[in-house]
């Protein structure tokens, strides 16, 4: 079936399609982009590399006309069965590799009200929301509570990634208001939570929060851990699921799991938010790590989020912050919901000597790992976005300024740092990456340490700085970045490379410039959500750094994730960051002044 299409209808919302960028586009931004990575004699070997790709009638193009094929046969993103591919054979524990965290600040927690209480308003708020969800699917949805792209809203609840061996499954649940529950972890127990009846009709979230302590009030014994094994190296994991699913006791607790529209997990452990970060992110008690959202209750009042990344981006997740931190901070109306009197049910485990031994296997090696990582979380309260837009400089460049230059200054030297961007967008968008390692950054930050320009001069580079670094996000939101078009002609070789001619992988992909460029040494992430503290993930390579981050509009909220052989580096990085980021204020606004100025800088 050839679909030749330029949008792709969503009920009521019609997106457009992902575009395939031009050859000629990509192979000059490809220049563009390694150049402050190499020196000259790399620089040389890359172009040579990249002018034989690119040339006219040469491999390029036969795998750019494979993929025009491959796009027009598609219902949706030409991108999503590699991106699927390569997020599911991933093979390395999720916990450390592949999931995200976000905490939230302390004030969402009511005077007084307990775990459970809160327990039972986020699971009435998460059943509206999805409620919404199928709303807007039907078509009957306020303008007010419109959604963009559903595709990624679409698995967020009700689903589970599955472990298997060499490539993982995704499960998702049909769109069904009727008989849903979450699933509550505690003391490493698990229990089926009614949130909605047989007609679809949401219980009240007192009725809910009743049931839970009328579950957990007398449960002194602590449950074996069994969603440890989601800790495991995935084909680990798939021996162990495989070996659980023989159990018809276990297949229908899995499958309570995999229907649950999220897991709530009761954290006891996380004293304040440095320790609740941490715990949220590698501690492999009371967690289900391939559950697509766990929403963690620390007993100090905060919530936290692990998310499963095979199906969802950090976009992903913002609009269910945004309700539940409404929801919390409001009365909570729930006019029109039942007050029935509901019962929660304790799930149990069928387990074999065999299994139990993996498992504390599992245990013991997720405590290992846990000690490998160094956490540095860190709120900047000087000033934030409100105050640099002030400077005609784009806030998100301003932080990558600062962010280069407590690179160069810890390391000596500017490497790849990764920057994803959305393309939410665009039908079934995920992101692109932008690569914010620029020239024009490189050209500010050997001025700046050379001390001999003034700050004028200066200024007018960050400003140079800041219109490439926003020109260059703007180019990806459109999809029109470089690495996801690389990729997809890497996979046309892959899948049709015999049949085009081509015997070999192209040099371009083992090109040591290139390789350089992907090269994950600074994996950043930056978003910006509602009643936000921390957001944490690992980082991406072994002697790399992964840094999350939020600009709000009065502070900045950095947070650094190295190896613990590299804790040194990161709390050295952190260091030269935040003087970077008064370093560069001072620059700006000595040398205009922003409060006789009215700049609109987004």
């Amino acid at each position: 079936m050839i679909i030749n299409k330029e949008y792709v209808s969503q009920e009521n919302l019609t997106l457009p399609r992902l575009p395939i960028p031009s050859l000629n586009s990509t192979k000059t931004k490809l220049i563009e982009w390694v150049l402050p990575l190499l020196n000259s004699e790399q620089l040389q070997t890359t172009v040579t590399v990249t002018n034989e790709f690119f040339k006219e009638d040469g491999v390029a193009e036969k795998l750019q006309n494979k993929l025009n094929k491959w796009n027009q046969n598609q219902e949706g993103s030409w991108l999503t069965p590699f991106w699927e591919e390569s997020y599911l054979t991933h093979r390395v524990p999720l916990p450390s590799s592949m999931n995200f965290n976000v905490l939230l600040k302390e004030n969402l927690n009511k005077s007084n009200q307990t775990m459970m209480k809160t327990a039972g308003e986020v699971s009435f708020l998460i059943a509206q929301l999805y409620h919404k969800i199928i709303n807007q699917q039907q078509g009957i949805l306020s303008k007010e509570e419109t959604f963009p792209d559903l595709s990624q809203l679409n698995k967020l609840f009700r689903s589970v990634r599955i472990p298997k061996l060499n490539r993982d499954a995704f499960y998702v649940a049909d769109f069904d208001k009727k008989n849903n529950h979450i699933v509550l972890l505690y003391k490493n127990n698990i229990y089926k939570v009614p949130v909605t009846n047989d007609e679809g009709d949401i219980y009240h979230s007192t009725a809910i929060t009743n049931a839970i302590e009328a579950a957990i009030s007398n449960e002194l014994i602590e449950g074996v851990n069994v969603g440890v094994f989601t800790t495991a190296n995935r084909n680990e994991a798939a021996e162990v699921y495989t070996e659980l699913k023989k159990s018809s006791e276990n297949k229908a607790t899995l499958q309570v799991i995999a229907d649950a529209l999220v897991v709530l997990s009761i954290d006891e452990e996380s004293d304040n938010q440095k320790m609740a970060i941490k715990n949220l992110m590698l501690n492999g008690n009371n967690k289900y790590f391939d559950k697509t959202m766990q929403i963690i209750i620390t007993k100090n009042g905060s919530l936290g989020f692990n998310m499963e990344h095979s199906a969802i981006d950090g976009t992903s997740v913002a609009p269910v912050i945004k309700h539940l931190s409404e929801g919390l901070l409001s009365d909570l109306s729930q006019v029109g919901v039942i007050s029935w009197e509901i019962t929660a049910q304790k799930m149990t485990w069928d387990l074999s000597g065999a299994i139990l031994e993996k498992l504390s296997k599992f245990e013991q090696e997720q405590f290992n790992r846990k000690n490998q990582f160094a956490l540095l979380p860190h709120n900047f309260n000087d000033f934030g976005a409100e105050r640099i837009k002030k400077m005609k400089i784009s806030p998100d460049a301003f932080f990558h300024m600062a962010l280069q230059l407590a690179q160069y200054r810890t390391f000596g030297e500017l490497k790849s740092v990764y920057e994803p961007v959305s393309v939410a967008n665009f039908y079934e968008g995920r992101t692109e990456s932008a690569r914010s390692t620029s020239m024009e950054k490189l050209n500010l930050i050997k001025a700046i340490e050379e001390g001999i320009y003034d700050e004028e001069e200066l200024y007018i580079l960050m400003q140079a700085a800041s219109e490439a670094h926003s020109s260059r996000i703007k180019e990806c939101q459109n999809g029109q970045g470089i690495e996801r078009h690389l990729f997809g002609l890497k996979q046309m070789y892959y899948h049709y490379g015999a049949k085009l001619g081509i015997e070999k992988l192209p040099q371009i992909f083992l090109d040591p410039g290139y390789q350089t460029l992907r090269y994950d040494f600074i994996s950043t992430s930056g978003m910006a959500y509602e009643n936000a503290e921390y957001r944490m993930f690992a980082p991406v390579v072994e002697d790399g750094h992964g840094v999350a981050y939020f600009i709000l509009e009065n502070s900045i909220s950095v947070n650094i994730s190295s190896y613990t052989d590299n804790k040194v580096n990161g709390e050295q990085l952190m260091d030269h960051f935040i003087e970077a980021l008064h370093e560069l204020k001072v620059i700006a606004e000595n040398s205009y002044h922003p409060e006789m100025i009215n700049w609109n800088i987004s």
